[in-house]
């Protein structure tokens, strides 16, 4: 591990060159395990996370751009070349904002420009085809396949862009339970491979939808205040009663989605674009609303917390980091948590208030 470091010192752009020199998978699953190690390395020095969100985001990037272009060659190997049309790879959750730092489950989409209803049928087809394949190379890479089936390689997320819009639509102006959790997380996509322009309108149509639905909003805020409190009215960690999981905190339920949620209902709102990271959402809504920008602050500095604590917890058992016993974590490390979980609640007090939701059912 040691050596690794000291061939690839602590210069990420050689890890880039070589994802991008990379001919054969098993090159690109070693060199995110080498990765790994670099974030090891990061996070016992105290770098940034924000530093080290954006080198992690760099690298998984870089990963998804060479599946993309290992399965463009294999497809054309076959016979199947790509439809001359605009088209864009989207990542999604996690990737999509930026944060992934710890390989998790991969959520992902395509979009593709309006083509003849004759055509259609050829055009997505192919799409599907790459789909597969780049989400069976991500999967061998450690990102494993979503449960859920939040894949590019679903025929659901695999859609012109007029066919997006009209979806996004039907969630804005028809937001059920379902409408909204699917909000949270194809809100947050990110361009990462093909013509940037086809995201950019698709967020442009989210905004203009917003526009003449703002009761949305409403939902979505709501939606972030169902998290379950991180701490109880004695100030103890909240752990799970029962299951897989029983005796321990959920740091991802009871933390970080109240977090990332809060930020993106008060973005979207404040008809802020183009930024996904939850940290850099506060960031810009400090700069926004000044009567707040101390709470925004300390809403960065939890989710910045939180991220560097559950990767950490990863990184030492092996996993995603996301469930620890409280009993097991020093009197320093509570005393951390506790007081960055405090802001959560001003938080919800904000979206209870500035949404009317004790008016709203």
């Amino acid at each position: 591990e040691h050596d690794i470091l000291v061939l690839y010192g602590n210069n990420p752009s050689v890890f880039i060159r070589e994802i991008k020199r990379a001919k054969e998978v098993t090159q690109l699953e070693k060199i995110r395990y080498r990765a790994e190690q670099l974030l090891k390395k990061y996070l016992k020095q105290e770098v940034s996370i924000s530093y080290i969100s954006r080198i992690m985001t760099e690298i998984n990037n870089a990963i998804n751009i060479r599946a993309i272009e290992f399965t463009i060659t294999k497809l054309a190997n076959e016979g199947k070349t790509t439809p001359n049309i605009k088209w864009c790879w989207l990542a999604l959750g996690s990737q999509g904002r930026e944060e992934q730092l710890l390989r998790s489950d991969q959520d992902n989409a395509i979009v593709f420009e309006d083509v003849a209803e004759k055509e259609y049928k050829n055009v997505k087809s192919y799409f599907l085809d790459l789909a597969k394949g780049v989400t069976e190379i991500l999967n061998k890479c450690g990102f494993i396949y979503c449960p859920a089936d939040m894949m590019a390689s679903n025929e659901r997320w695999c859609l012109s862009l007029k066919q997006w819009n009209e979806q996004f639509n039907t969630w804005i102006y028809t937001p059920s339970s379902k409408a909204v959790m699917y909000s949270t997380i194809f809100f947050d996509f990110n361009p990462i491979f093909g013509d940037f322009e086809l995201a950019e309108k698709m967020a442009d149509n989210i905004y203009k939808s917003i526009n003449n639905q703002e009761s949305f909003l409403s939902f979505l805020a709501k939606n972030a205040l169902e998290s379950p409190p991180p701490l109880s009215f004695f100030r103890e960690f909240m752990v799970e009663h029962n299951g897989e999981h029983k005796n321990e905190f959920d740091i991802k339920a009871r933390a970080m989605m109240p977090l990332v949620d809060g930020a993106r209902v008060l973005t979207l709102a404040a008809r802020i674009k183009g930024i996904n990271s939850t940290i850099k959402r506060y960031d810009k809504l400090a700069e926004y609303e000044t009567e707040n920008k101390e709470l925004f602050e300390q809403l960065a500095d939890a989710y910045e917390i939180v991220m560097r604590f559950r990767a950490m917890q990863g990184l030492k058992h092996n996993n995603s980091g996301r469930y620890f016993r409280p009993e097991e974590l020093n009197k320093m490390q509570r005393l951390m948590l506790r007081n960055c979980f405090r802001p959560i609640k001003e938080l919800q007090t904000i979206l209870t208030v500035r949404f009317n939701l004790k008016m709203f059912r």
